[in-house]
């Protein structure tokens, strides 16, 4: 059976920050100063030129994007250990730790390193768990499902207006419910399909983004330059293709009421274990936690050995 993935309405705008009536501006991701390979001239010709820091930064962010490009936006799930054939030329410290974190977890599934890897990470391993459980657990997609439909009522508490963010829910709530008919080639399909997986990575950062807005009064103290929670939302959370913090984690977790473990894989050869460090709701999660794995800047999805389950799908 083949499943065409969910549609974006065709009038739907490019996923990009979100407008808000609270007056903060929005934010386009991606834009680029000018294009790449294009040197300023100075107005002699065959006079050397220097490039400003904004376009060196501009052109290191469009290598780094075409590089991001070459790799699905998610991908097939491989054997944990294909990782450390990426270190087998360096850090000994990370080879030891993916040694190990093979005792307990065995495969692990990429996603695009473009600045949005932890929100496509955490909705596919979402909607992935929920979809396996269709038929032992049916209760983790009604919960799915409602959990999506009450993160509407957020956006709106958070004063987004509802034309900003429709077509992102819909396209959200829509593949929740088609998941009792995919399968897990047609979610990933889905996932790789550019509309409809950005799409659910804008949704999720919005949610992300109301609920901080919705709880100033706990994260407003932990911002930095005297930035409001409107600018620091319209800067670091809805605009697409900007990495997240764990003020990110925290107030997506809580949102939705889906509890994550996060790996830390890092360099540091005073241990050889990798540490996790769990992101919990407020209320008793429904289900034992998502698993992601962090370098440095970017997130994957870790999958348990069978027998480390401990009742996760």
């Amino acid at each position: 059976m083949t499943v065409t993935p969910v549609p974006v309405p065709t009038d739907a705008p490019i996923p990009t920050a979100a407008t808000t009536t609270t007056g903060a501006a929005p934010v386009t991701a991606g834009a680029v100063a000018n294009p790449v390979g294009a040197v300023p001239t100075s107005g002699a010709q065959g006079q050397e030129t220097q490039l400003t820091d904004e376009q060196i930064l501009t052109q290191m962010q469009a290598i780094k994007d075409e590089e991001a490009n070459a790799h699905p936006l998610v991908d097939h799930s491989v054997d944990l250990l294909e990782l450390a054939q990426e270190y087998e030329n360096g850090s000994e410290a990370f080879k030891r730790k993916i040694q190990n974190l093979s005792d307990t977890h065995d495969r692990m599934r990429r996603s695009r390193g473009d600045g949005n890897c932890f929100y496509r990470a955490f909705a596919f391993a979402w909607f992935e768990r929920v979809m396996l459980a269709i038929k032992s657990k049916p209760e983790l997609h009604v919960n799915a499902v409602r959990t999506i439909k009450e993160t509407k009522d957020l956006l709106l508490a958070a004063q987004f207006e509802l034309l900003a963010f429709e077509d992102f829910y819909q396209v959200t709530l829509e593949t929740v419910q088609n998941l009792v008919h995919f399968t897990s080639e047609e979610l990933l399909t889905a996932f790789q399909n550019d509309e409809v997986s950005n799409s659910i990575v804008m949704h999720f950062r919005l949610v992300a983004s109301a609920f901080l807005k919705t709880h100033q009064d706990d994260y407003a103290p932990f911002l930095e330059f005297g930035q409001t929670m409107d600018e620091f939302c319209s800067m670091h959370v809805e605009a697409m293709g900007r990495e997240s913090e764990e003020m990110m984690l925290i107030a997506l977790t809580k949102a939705t009421h889906v509890s994550i473990e996060v790996a830390y894989l890092s360099g540091n050869q005073a241990a050889d274990e990798v540490n996790f460090l769990p992101f919990l709701p407020d209320t008793a999660p429904y289900m034992p936690p998502l698993v992601l794995l962090y370098r440095p800047g970017h997130y994957d999805i870790l999958y348990r050995k069978s027998h480390c389950l401990d009742g996760v799908i």
